[in-house]
């Protein structure tokens, strides 16, 4: 395997919390750290270099935006963040200025690179960038409810007291207020969810209000969520670069709604492969229809 780079545009806390954890995962050979506040980011990198002494196969160095036009993977998190009792979608138009703005200044990318958005809300932001690039939009894709979908299957693995490897269950849709969680594909072990022993609906419904407030909850406590997502970028970068070909949820353009919103697909170094064909029951089909059109009203 060549060595590989990934640029993260933005030294903010989830940008340099991202970084740290691809570090860890010594998955990259060299990272580049980029950020219009120069000094913030030299910051980081001098802090980042003293992790960097415990785990020696990556280098770091703080970059221009050039430095991300020759990457193989491309982070963007760059933006305003969420503010308690802020929804994602009120951040649209300030973030997309931002968002036009970094792809402007890395353009043109080289041809199989591949663009991670984690920016919100990252549904609308992924469909911009894919708009702006100068690649395949299945080459641009967002961080979307991969996330969301390990809370779920945390969750249900602690209801159920079983493994969460044991668990495979998908929030599907924005990431965001109109996600749902598609209990119909939902499997613990060979058994499907709604026909394992001791679930119930009051269950379900509590587990899927707890993973979709969980992210206004950890913004109420302590201003920010970071360690979650960057956990979730890394494990994405590290699929991309090894070729890992999991099938995850991640934001992806869906031509019938022309919209990005989260499917599961499989995802290896060209970034989708291909998209999963799934089978929702009709609640659930209603409920995708939903996510799309409250991303429809705020994409365009």
């Amino acid at each position: 395997m060549k060595p590989s780079k990934i640029a993260i545009i933005g030294a903010g806390a989830v940008g340099s919390t991202t970084t740290y954890a691809i570090l860890v995962k010594n998955i990259a050979a060299e990272i580049v750290l980029i950020d219009i506040d120069q000094v913030r980011c030299t910051g980081e990198v001098l802090d980042l270099s003293d992790a960097l002494s415990f785990h020696r196969s990556s280098s770091i160095r703080i970059g221009l935006a050039d430095d991300a036009k020759d990457a193989d993977i491309i982070v963007i998190a760059a933006g305003i963040p969420q503010k308690q009792g802020q929804s994602r979608v009120e951040l649209v138009n300030k973030n997309r200025d931002i968002i036009t703005s970094v792809m402007k200044s890395i353009t043109p990318v080289k041809p199989d690179a591949i663009i991670i958005m984690v920016t919100n809300p990252v549904d609308v932001m992924t469909l911009h960038a894919q708009r702006l690039a100068n690649i395949p939009h299945t080459q641009v894709i967002g961080s979307g409810t991969m996330l969301d979908s390990k809370r779920v299957g945390v969750m249900l693995a602690e209801a159920l007291d079983v493994s969460e490897r044991s668990v495979n269950a998908y929030i599907l849709g924005e990431h965001g207020d109109t996600q749902f969680p598609a209990w119909s594909l939902a499997y613990v072990g060979c058994v499907p969810l709604l026909e394992y022993p001791g679930i119930d609906q009051k269950t379900l419904d509590t587990i899927a209000e707890s993973v979709r407030n969980k992210a206004y909850e950890i913004i109420k406590c302590k201003g920010a969520t970071f360690f979650g997502i960057a956990s979730c970028v890394a494990a994405l970068c590290e699929c991309i670069l090894f070729n890992q070909r999991l099938i995850v949820p991640v934001s992806t353009y869906i031509e019938k709604f022309d919209v990005c919103l989260s499917m599961p697909i499989v995802l290896g170094t060209r970034g989708i492969d291909r998209r999963v064909k799934i089978s929702l029951n009709d609640e659930e089909k209603k409920l995708l229809e939903i996510s799309a059109q409250t991303l429809k009203a705020v994409s365009n």
